[in-house]
Formats: C-alpha cells, structure tokens, sequence
C-alpha cells in the first residue's frame, strides 16, 4: 500500500508520502530501499498528484496524465477518477490543487472527495499511527507549528516496523512562493547521542561513518518549478539518486559521486540545477 497525507493550513499546503512498494512475489522489495517510487509526481507549479495502490494502474494513470496538452484540474481529476474506475479502485488518488484555492482531491471507492483542510490516502494502520502522534503534539493553531508536528508524524510511521507497507524516503511537496515544490532538507542520524553546540558562523559537524551507524541524506529539488525533480545525496555511500517523473518513472542512480559532482551530473544528464543543503568536509553548504 502506501501512505499519503496532505493538509491546507491558512493558504499553505502539503503532502507527505512514503516510497515504498511491497510486492510479495519480490522479496527484495520488502527490504530494498531503493526499490521504492516517487509517490507524490508534481505536474506544474498548480498540481500535484499522489496514489497508493496498485503500482502498475498508478503508472498508466501518470503516462496518460503526461499526454495531457494542458495540466488543468477538472482534466486531470476526470481523467484520474476514470482510470481508478475502470482499475477497479485498486489504486487511489490525491490531488493537491493550487488552482483558484488550495483544494485536496480525494479519488477513492469510485468517487471524488473534495477539502479545503485534509484529505489521505493508503494504510489504515499507517493512518491510524499517523494521528496518534499527530494530536497529543498539536499545542497550537500557527501554521509553521501545525506543519512541523505533521512532518514529525509522518517520520514516525516511516520509522516503525509497526507498519510492514509503509517505509523507504520521506517526500513532501509543499507550496513555496513558486506554487508547489519539493521539499528540500538535509537528514542526519548519528546512530548515537551526540550533543552538538552551535556557534556564530560556521560550525563542524560529527558525521561519523558507517562503521558508527551513522546515516545521513541530502534532500534536493529542482530550481525550476515547471521541471519538478528531487534528489537524494548520500554522503556516506558517495551516491545520489534521482525522481524525475517526467523523464522515468524509475529511480535514476548516480555512483561515486560527491554532493557537488552529483549536483553537476544531473544538471549535465538533465538540463535541471538541483539545490539544497549539501556536505561538504565537515560542514553543510547550500549550492
């Protein structure tokens, strides 16, 4: 299954979704990070769709929304609600819409539900979860608090082994001043407390190694917002991988690679500047 989560909080909107796909005839599948897909495909600066379900429906759906001569919300969520009905509803859908208002597009048991405040999709455990830890953290109504307990959640499903469907990379993709975009953030687990003082300017960081359990990833998104893309550097193993939906579905590779060649790479392989937060020695820099 999956599980994706959007929400509107005052104008802003998010969709946090996990990438993995379980298929018990792969038993790699099961266990493979990278086995995973991009859940959430942003279509242009107004729409972005999520499923959850089946796979293969899911990928028909997206090849036929890129022959779309226009990406336009009333097409595509007809287009979308058709594919799941004559799919038989194996695979559902959310829509989050920039389009006149924010807007979040349920397509599920052969109809569309339509919110302007929370819409999900795929695991009920997952879901269930989700809210457990979502409102006991809920101590007020401003927006940027609401998103980062909401982010918060979702990261503990991914991290549960609770929840066998739902796992891999944690993905959002969130209204910026550009329209909807991917989230970029850097992720560092130390596999070890580690106290880390900061200081005026710039500060080392302990990344350790494999050796001390340590795992960390740079989240990168594309700078154009009409050619949504997102990367994932790691600076440990020296690789990157690349979701560029319009391109392939599949996750693209990219080894030995520092954060700066990986970067050049894809802006050399694919014509788009990937930016965010990268390591660089023993600090973090933004390209």
């Amino acid at each position: 299954m999956t599980l994706v989560i959007g929400r509107i909080t005052q104008g802003g909107i998010r969709v946090d979704s996990d990438s993995k796909i379980t298929n018990p005839n792969i038993a790699s599948n099961r266990n493979n990070i990278f086995s995973g897909l991009l859940k959430t495909i942003i279509l242009n600066p107004k729409i972005s769709v999520s499923y959850a379900g089946g796979v293969d429906t899911a990928q028909k759906a997206i090849e036929a929304l890129y022959k779309l001569e226009k990406f336009e919300i009333n097409k595509v969520k007809n287009l979308l609600l058709e594919i799941h009905s004559k799919n038989d509803c194996e695979t559902d859908f959310l829509i989050a819409s920039l389009e006149n208002q924010p807007l979040l597009y349920k397509i599920s048991n052969n109809k569309i539900n339509i919110s302007n405040s929370f819409q999900w999709i795929g695991d009920i455990k997952g879901f269930n979860l989700f809210q457990k830890e979502f409102f006991p953290n809920l101590k007020s109504q401003d927006p940027k608090h609401i998103s980062t307990v909401h982010s918060n959640a979702f990261k503990k499903v991914i991290e549960s082994d609770q929840i066998e469907s739902v796992g891999g990379f944690h993905i959002t993709a969130h209204r910026t001043k550009f329209g909807i975009e991917y989230l970029f953030k850097m992720s560092l687990n130390m596999g070890r407390s580690e106290t880390i003082t900061m200081k005026q300017g710039a500060n080392t960081i302990p990344w350790g190694n494999a050796g001390t359990g340590t795992f960390s990833s740079s989240y990168l998104k594309s700078n154009n917002p009409y050619k949504p893309a997102i990367g994932i550097h790691f600076p440990i193993g020296n690789f990157g991988t690349l979701y560029y939906p319009r391109v392939s579905r599949k996750v693209i590779f990219y080894k030995n690679v520092n954060g700066f060649e990986f970067a050049e790479k894809v802006k050399s392989d694919y014509g788009i500047k990937i930016i965010g937060m990268i390591k660089n020695g023993e600090y973090m820099t933004m390209i």
